[in-house]
């Protein structure tokens, strides 16, 4: 089993990857309000208040999703978030995999 973490700078697409997550049976996840590193250096720590002028256009906040994928569709699983996301694109978000060694406290699926 894997844990997919997504962090979601185009928070217009959260309800349509929500969606997806439906679609194809994700049984659960947990979505997170987040701000990003730079943003609180820029405007929350003194010393880094230069950094608001390169902080012009982005996003306050973003969305982290986490889910569990089973092994066999992880692949297909992230290749139809990709055409949600485009991870290819600059400033959508990004994604990552682990994998889960125990689990306690789902059923099994």
């Amino acid at each position: 089993m894997k844990l997919v973490l997504i962090v979601l700078n185009r928070t217009d697409l959260l309800e349509e990857v929500i969606e997806y997550f439906v679609e194809v049976g994700v049984k659960g996840g947990t979505v997170l309000d987040s701000v990003g590193m730079g943003k609180i250096m820029a405007y929350d720590i003194p010393i880094f208040a230069a950094f608001k002028e390169l902080m012009i256009g982005s996003k306050a906040s973003n969305k982290v999703l986490f889910t569990t994928v089973d092994n066999n569709e992880i692949d297909d699983f992230m290749a139809g978030l990709d055409k949600i996301i485009n991870f290819n694109e600059p400033g959508t978000g990004v994604a990552f995999t682990f994998n889960i060694e125990e689990v306690y406290g789902l059923s099994s699926r």
